[in-house]
C-alpha cells in the first residue's frame, strides 16, 4: 500500500498506518499518533483506563479535529 499524500505530491512512499477517521493510508512523515482514552464496561456503566491507547490520523483529519 501506498500513501495517499505521498501520491498526490507525485511521490512514492510505502504507507506505515491507516487514517482512524477517514481511511486513507499514510507514510511515517504524514501520520500522527494520537492518544485516545480507552473505555471497558464496568457493571452499569464504564471506566476509563488509566493509560491512554493511540490513534493513526492523516494531516487533513489532524486540521479538521483541531478546527
Amino acid at each position: 500500500m501506498r500513501c495517499f499524500d505521498c501520491s498526490a505530491l507525485g511521490r512514492d512512499a510505502p504507507a506505515s498506518a491507516v487514517c482512524t477517521d477517514c481511511g486513507a493510508a499514510a507514510c511515517a512523515e504524514h501520520v500522527t499518533a494520537v492518544p485516545r482514552l480507552v473505555h471497558r464496561a464496568a457493571g452499569m456503566g464504564r471506566s476509563t483506563g488509566p493509560v491512554p491507547g493511540r490513534r493513526m490520523v492523516c494531516p487533513v483529519c489532524r486540521r479538521a479535529a483541531a478546527a
